[in-house]
């Protein structure tokens, strides 16, 4: 959803007036199901320094961020004006710690300033939330540059979008035409039909110069996406395992090479083991450098419980690489508010990247089950109620002789906590979760399939092998 909401002014009122009109746009993005809201941080202002403008447009947006993360929705700045440049975006970007805000990228504006578009890629990486594309040409004594139809300017459209494809990059790509602020160029009716035949030749050449997103070619049975969700169908658990560690591998690697460091959030179930296996046999991984944490624990149950998702964890990763740190959740706590409080905490200061995931036999994300499952929840972490078929689906996984046994209530990281991930990689093998998935890929986006969710997350993948895959519409 655009705004124009410029956070850069030195005028308090301005900025509140401002903040106040992205806040309504946010209201009107979760109505709509859109993903994310365009503002700007743009440019210094007379009576203002780069240092306090800085500080202004930060203040905004840490703001704007905890309006729009219970509504489910992204805070989105376009690389504009003094902060067009990637170095610019990152030096403001530091200041808002932590997931929820994105960058709309606007490569073309960012090559004007003096970018080369792969190093902004590169730099910029998964916070890329969307992009801008258009032509421009550089004129003798003008002090910017004009748009021109597209393939008759400057702008290296082509290594952008290679550069983009290698990250992985599934986002909008979006042609801007400013007529209203360059009257001088051509009608839209112009130019519009120009950039439909510009740009397939140009993504069909980054498509084929994309990584496989998972794989060797041929391991997967098939892709194909579910609005913004990415499924692929492997033939197998082993097949399925191995791809999203290779997924997994990547990103973390690619995060531990742009920001020195990464955090990943795990799940513990079944689901995970052939994944699990997978990156504790990888040797090129920066364990020192990695921060763990995980999606959900029983209320009642030690560490030491064979149950426990943090020895499950443990016992199949942690026990066997030099994680730099594991941060769990603690079922047994004494005030589960304040552990809910703790974790939450830790999370924002790490900012992981990515989750894995599981989805459950009744369609629920971590331990937030149909009854419990609210996508406005401004809460990271609570207490939930297991429901009977999820704690039935305990005891078909192995943790719990019976039933009786399994625990009524949970920690779980909530839906609007895992929306926010910038990435998600989700693991269901196996016919048991067959149901889920048809509900989660075919049915509507509802409380009643919690993984329906996935649909809307702006950057999720769903591994699934010929069995839990089986029915589903091509």
């Amino acid at each position: 959803m655009d705004s124009r909401s410029f956070f850069h002014w030195p005028d308090p009122e301005r900025r509140a007036a401002s903040l106040a009109e992205a806040e309504r746009v946010v209201a009107l993005a979760h109505d709509l199901g859109a993903p994310g809201v365009r503002v700007f941080g743009d440019a210094v202002q007379p009576g203002a320094d780069l240092a306090s403008t800085r500080r202004f447009i930060a203040d905004c947006l840490l703001a704007l961020r905890e309006k729009a993360r219970p509504a489910g929705v992204e805070v989105w700045i376009e690389s504009h004006g003094d902060f067009a440049p990637a170095a610019a975006m990152l030096s403001l970007l530091e200041l808002v710690p932590g997931d929820g805000v994105g960058v709309l990228w606007d490569a073309p504006n960012a090559f004007e300033a003096g970018d080369d578009p792969v190093e902004g890629v590169r730099r910029l990486g998964h916070r890329i939330r969307h992009v801008h594309l258009k032509d421009l040409r550089r004129e003798p004594g003008k002090p910017h540059a004009r748009a021109v139809l597209p393939g008759e300017g400057e702008f290296p459209a082509a290594s952008a979008l290679e550069a983009l494809a290698g990250i992985g990059y599934r986002g909008w790509l979006s042609f801007e035409w400013e007529k209203k602020w360059q009257p001088e160029i051509e009608e839209p009716e112009v130019a519009l039909p120009r950039f439909i035949h510009w740009a397939p030749p140009l993504l069909r050449r980054a498509q084929g110069a994309r990584p496989p997103a998972s794989g060797p070619p041929g391991e997967a049975v098939r892709s194909f996406s579910r609005a913004r969700l990415a499924v692929e169908i492997h033939p197998g658990r082993p097949s399925l395992g191995r791809a999203a560690a290779r997924m997994v591998a990547a990103h973390l690697r690619d995060e531990v090479a742009r920001c020195g460091r990464a955090a990943v959030v795990f799940a513990s179930a079944p689901s995970q083991n052939e994944l699990l296996a997978a990156l504790r046999a990888d040797p090129d991984l920066p364990w020192t450098k990695l921060t763990a944490f995980h999606l959900d624990e029983y209320v009642g149950v030690g560490s030491e419980h064979p149950a426990s998702f943090r020895r499950f964890l443990t016992d199949r990763l942690f026990d066997h690489v030099p994680v730099g740190a594991f941060h769990g959740l603690d079922g047994k706590a004494k005030d589960l508010a304040a552990e809910c409080e703790r974790y939450a905490d830790l999370m924002r200061r790490a900012a992981p990247g990515l989750a894995i995931l599981g989805i459950g036999e009744n369609g629920h994300l971590a331990f937030i089950d149909p009854p419990v499952c609210d996508f406005h929840d401004p809460a990271d972490v609570r207490v939930v109620e297991l429901d009977e078929p999820c704690r039935r689906q305990q005891v078909h996984d192995g943790g719990f002789p019976r039933i009786e046994d399994v625990p009524r209530t949970a920690l779980s990281l909530t839906i609007p906590r895992i929306l926010a991930f910038p990435r998600a990689v989700a693991l269901v093998p196996g016919p048991a979760k067959r149901a889920a998935i048809a509900a989660a890929l075919d049915g509507p986006v509802t409380a009643a399939c919690p993984a329906s969710i996935l649909r809307r997350h702006p950057d999720a993948r769903l591994f699934l092998d010929v069995e839990s895959a089986a029915g589903l519409r091509p």
